[in-house]
């Protein structure tokens, strides 16, 4: 008995050997524990249920890496798309008041060429402002799958359903 006292001093000191953890575990399985040492069983044994728990195997995989980079190279290249719309769209289509805009003196340059029939040249921003908007549009999509998968590796989540693992085993054992 005052073996296992030195024992568990050590061990609660945080000196003892594993040889001499070895045997503390061994005794607290044992049946033959004196009643001064009854009080540690159930940490040992909590200790032996630990063990049979298997944590989550996480597989984190390198092509997620690549993905971050690829969404990442997206955003700025839709960014810098839409920039170049807007600064196109400032560059052709003055800001005149209404009062000022007469039909004679409007006249766009696109590509190269000369549009003065306000009509076409309203027609060709729209058409860029969709395509645009259909750009920015397909490049959030994979932030949308990004952020799924961050839900499913909740750290909260995670351990909660440890926990409910632990508390299930427990109870089978009693």
């Amino acid at each position: 008995m005052n073996n296992i006292d030195n024992l568990l001093n050590n061990y609660f000191d945080g000196t003892a050997s594993p040889e001499e953890e070895n045997v503390l575990k061994n005794y607290f399985r044992s049946d033959n524990i004196s009643p001064q040492h009854e009080m540690y069983k159930p940490m040992f044994a909590g200790f032996d249920k630990e063990k049979q728990i298997a944590a989550p195997a996480f597989v984190i995989p390198l092509e997620r890496d690549k993905e971050k980079q690829s969404l990442s190279r997206k955003l700025w290249i839709t960014i810098a798309s839409t920039a170049a719309v807007i600064l196109l769209v400032i560059t052709l289509f003055p800001f005149k008041n209404q009062s000022e805009m007469q039909s004679d003196d409007y006249t766009v340059f696109i590509n190269g060429k000369e549009i003065t029939n306000p009509q076409k040249a309203q027609q060709y921003a729209d058409k860029m402002f969709m395509q645009a908007n259909e750009i920015i549009r397909t490049s959030y999509e994979p932030f949308v799958e990004v952020n799924a998968m961050q839900t499913e590796m909740d750290a909260d989540k995670i351990f909660d359903n440890v926990y409910r693992k632990i508390n299930y085993t427990e109870s089978e054992n009693q």
